[in-house]
């Protein structure tokens, strides 16, 4: 493909819910030089469905001539339990043809990439959310040492679960962070693709003084990684420098539908 149009480098697919809004643009203000970011939106919004659905919207992928597809919703890449986690993303592989990783099963290789253990967590999601992703990194010897649930569809009289969510700003996520932050804890995880991060990432770590993990910057990593394209000048946290060496060959990471 020629220099100069969208995605020379490389055209990433996005299976987003029905209310995210805030995924599309943060990872395009990052202003990537040939790398473009597609949307596929998904309708349904009940979790079950929504996955049947992701399965069924892989069919027209091909159309797109995209180089890989994230399934872009951490929380039903987890909620529906650890035999849909390890399944998921090899069940849209087999509909593409592409390489496919889910937002929880990239933070989960980041995890494993930084080798920490002891982790403080920060969600906008609902106690029953929040079990369930605690659960899924009990699954991975992940220890919680502290955490943060805010559910932000409780402080709003919208109908919409997210409507107040993606309109936080990432001051807000920092503040969060701050706030639930323990000693014992070796990194930091905020998890969602629908709330804003990549904008506090490298400050964040600078004040904590240890490495932060969030959805989007998860998944942009591995996109990375999987692609073999370098991520050098990007601020956005220790991950992102990790092993990073200009002219290296590309890290082979599992798909999602692997066991890691």
């Amino acid at each position: 493909m020629a220099a100069g149009t969208y995605g020379w480098r490389a055209r990433i697919g996005l299976i987003l819910p029905a209310d995210n809004v805030l995924m599309e643009p943060e990872l395009n203000a990052l202003g990537l030089a040939g790398i473009s970011f597609h949307g596929l939106r998904l309708t349904a919004t009940e979790p079950d469905e929504m996955r049947r659905q992701a399965i069924e919207l892989a069919r027209g992928i091909n159309e797109l001539g995209l180089d890989l597809v994230v399934y872009a919703c951490a929380e039903t890449s987890f909620n529906g339990g650890s035999g849909v986690r390890k399944t998921l993303a090899s069940l849209i592989e087999a509909e593409c043809g592409l390489p496919v990783i889910t937002a929880t099963n990239a933070m989960l290789a980041a995890v494993e990439q930084l080798g920490v253990r002891n982790v403080t967590v920060v969600t906008p999601y609902s106690r029953a959310s929040a079990e369930a992703l605690e659960g899924t990194l009990a699954e991975h010897d992940l220890r919680v040492v502290s955490s943060l649930h805010r559910d932000f569809s409780l402080e709003s009289d919208d109908p919409r679960v997210w409507y107040l969510t993606n309109r936080q700003p990432a001051t807000e996520m920092y503040a969060m962070a701050r706030s639930a932050d323990s000693e014992d804890a070796e990194a930091v995880l905020l998890v969602s693709t629908n709330i804003a991060t990549l904008q506090i990432v490298d400050q964040l770590e600078r004040d904590l003084r240890k490495p932060v993990l969030t959805s989007n910057q998860c998944i942009l990593w591995w996109c990375l990684r999987r692609l073999g394209l370098s991520s050098n000048g990007l601020d956005l946290g220790r991950l992102l420098h990790e092993g990073e060496t200009p002219g290296a060959p590309a890290v082979h990471l599992a798909s999602s539908g692997e066991e890691r």
